[in-house]
């Protein structure tokens, strides 16, 4: 298996909605989900490569799917330890139908605005890493012609490409480590370990396409064309926090030091 360490700089506060949800209260994971992750490179790759990128307007009848191809797996990105992170709760004004739109009109024609309050989080972090995955080092030299490169990254927030590693050989190994990466909650289970100091989120993962033919790494990343996925399927993780309990015994990618990588996890985002 082969890594690439991405670290990001945020620019501002960042909310990654968690959904399910409710329309007031709008709630944050404390770190990038995969498929936010996946999306926001696949987007820099586009920008990379001098393309538009995609309207986010939702099409319900047909809404277009624009991430990293599958050979590439996101993990998702999370606060550096030791680093300055936090979520916020806060207030703020929203609209109270999704089509009003004469709050924010330049020139008002006598329409008010109708608005309700939210409760609203924002995740405030310092710096992030994130890792993509690959069977193949073939097209991860890509990735490190990102960097100074940035664009919107979630609900709310916009970050920046700091750093890109150089291509990194993970091997296969049993022990127990603290997950660089949130733990598919299903293998713990199976392992029947006691799960403490962590926290469950419930996720989504992409399925994808039975279809899929690539020629290339690069097909479907630097280029327009929309990425072959049917929809989204749940599951439940496990976010482990400070390194103050006993970590869990997993197989794990890893690089011998800082890096280890849940295979469970990899396995569930590759489909």
């Amino acid at each position: 298996m082969y890594c690439l360490q991405i670290n990001i700089q945020p620019t501002a506060a960042m909310t990654f909605r968690i959904l399910p949800g409710s329309i007031l209260n709008i709630a944050t994971y404390p770190f990038a989900p995969p498929t936010t992750f996946s999306g926001y490179l696949r987007r820099l790759g586009m920008i990379y490569a001098g393309l538009e990128i995609p309207e986010t307007r939702v099409n319900n009848d047909n809404p277009p799917f624009y991430t990293l191809p599958q050979c590439y797996c996101a993990l998702g990105a999370y606060p550096v330890k030791g680093t300055l992170n936090a979520v916020h709760r806060t207030y703020r004004k929203g609209m109270r139908e999704f089509n009003h739109d004469a709050f924010s009109r330049i020139y008002q024609d006598g329409d008010k605005a109708n608005f309700q309050l939210h409760t609203w989080e924002y995740f405030i972090a310092e710096e992030l890493v994130g890792y993509v995955v690959a069977d193949s080092p073939d097209g991860l030299e890509n990735f490190q012609k990102f960097v100074d490169y940035g664009c919107k990254l979630g609900k709310e927030g916009y970050a920046i490409i700091s750093e890109v590693s150089e291509i990194i050989k993970l091997n296969q190994e049993t022990f127990a480590a603290y997950p660089s990466t949130i733990v598919p909650m299903e293998t713990l289970l199976q392992t029947d370990q006691f799960v403490n100091n962590c926290e469950i989120y419930n996720l989504y993962h992409y399925k994808w396409a039975t279809d899929i033919n690539m020629r290339s790494p690069q097909e479907g990343f630097l280029d327009n064309q929309e990425t072959k996925i049917e929809g989204f399927i749940p599951f439940v993780t496990a976010y482990f926090l400070e390194d103050t309990q006993t970590p869990p015994t997993l197989d794990y990618f890893t690089n011998g030091g800082d890096i280890n990588i849940p295979v469970s996890l990899v396995n569930l985002l590759k489909g």
